[in-house]
């Protein structure tokens, strides 16, 4: 059996090199600080859609060779957010079952390309999906943190609707740090009419009482349950449930991890937190928490309310697609 080489080739009888565009959007992907795990996870439905583009049986085998590699990248890419892993799982999924049913390399090669695609395309559609399954839920003032791509578009959905009904559209956003993506979530939140107050993370105990839910994103859902998501959500979780507020959790279903997700709290550089150094100072920059499932009202998926069979199913089918991918 032919082993993945660290110099970026590898995993068929013939090593291949990522083709240069290809290996840049992995490391992009990678090194992002900015975008949550739904943007990141379209960005790499996107980037193996492109590279997978039918054009000659000639190239077939070696492009999917290729492809299993970027794959297996993008699995490794973002320990934290099982939406990028499950994602370049399922495409490569449909690869397999393809030649598993006797499929020629041209024809395994487009039916990868179709369903890195559809995925690509499918996170507008869940978006919509989740906002009618949550804004019932969402009445009152609210407070969210950090940046979830999916969250913004079920919120700018609830401030037209408000507006459109005569009612305020009020939030607390806290900043996130580090990285501060509440402001830019902040700004975009305000521009689609939300009136919002920015707050510091530690002030979640401060302003919690005065919401009528707490909402945000997740970077992945745990077999159990319980919520990965930028640090600050456990504490936040934990504000709401002392003072009796709902905390919901908005996301797809293709962030459900498998059983067995090999998950890493990421962490980045330490100078993000401590640019100078002091003597005896150890410094830690997680950028990712876990909130125990107990901490968690609700999470809605494009499928509704997540229910207990609908979590195991989610996470069987991504554990079948990470075994397919190896």
């Amino acid at each position: 059996m032919a082993r993945e080489r660290t110099d970026g080739v590898g995993t068929s009888d013939t090593p291949q090199r990522l083709p240069a565009s290809l290996a840049r959007g992995l490391a992009a992907i990678a090194a992002d600080r900015e975008h949550g795990a739904s943007w990141l996870a379209r960005r790499g439905a996107t980037l193996l859609a492109e590279a997978s583009t039918p054009d000659s049986a000639r190239v077939a085998t070696r492009r999917l060779a290729q492809l299993h590699i970027a794959a297996r990248r993008l699995v490794a890419a973002r320990p934290s957010m099982a939406a990028v892993a499950n994602t370049a799982a399922h495409i490569w999924l449909a690869a397999a079952d393809a030649r598993e049913a006797g499929a020629s390399p041209i024809e395994v090669l487009a039916a990868l390309h179709a369903e890195a695609e559809r995925l690509a395309t499918l996170w507008d559609d869940a978006a919509r999906a989740i906002g009618d399954a949550a804004i019932p839920a969402l009445a009152g003032r609210l407070y969210t943190l950090s940046r979830s791509g999916t969250v913004e578009r079920v919120l700018a959905r609830l401030a037209a609707e408000r507006a459109q009904a005569g009612q305020p559209a009020e939030i607390v956003v806290s900043t996130s740090y580090p990285g501060f993506e509440g402001r830019a979530a902040a700004a975009a939140l305000a521009a689609t009419g939300w009136k919002v107050t920015l707050v510091a993370d530690a002030a979640c105990g401060v302003f919690v009482s005065q919401v009528a839910a707490v909402v945000c994103g997740a970077d992945s859902v745990l077999a159990d349950r319980r919520v990965v998501n930028k640090v600050g959500t456990y504490p936040l979780a934990l504000a709401a449930r002392a003072t009796g507020v709902p905390f919901y959790v908005l996301c797809e279903t293709l962030k459900i991890a498998a059983p067995d997700f090999a998950l890493a709290l990421e962490q980045m550089p330490a100078e993000e937190i401590l640019p100078s150094p002091i003597p005896g100072v150890t410094a830690r920059n997680p950028y990712f928490d876990v909130t125990p499932a107990e901490g968690v009202t609700a999470i809605f998926t494009e499928r509704g309310r997540l229910t207990p069979a609908q979590l195991a199913e989610q996470a069987t089918l991504a554990a079948r697609a990470l075994a397919a991918l190896g």
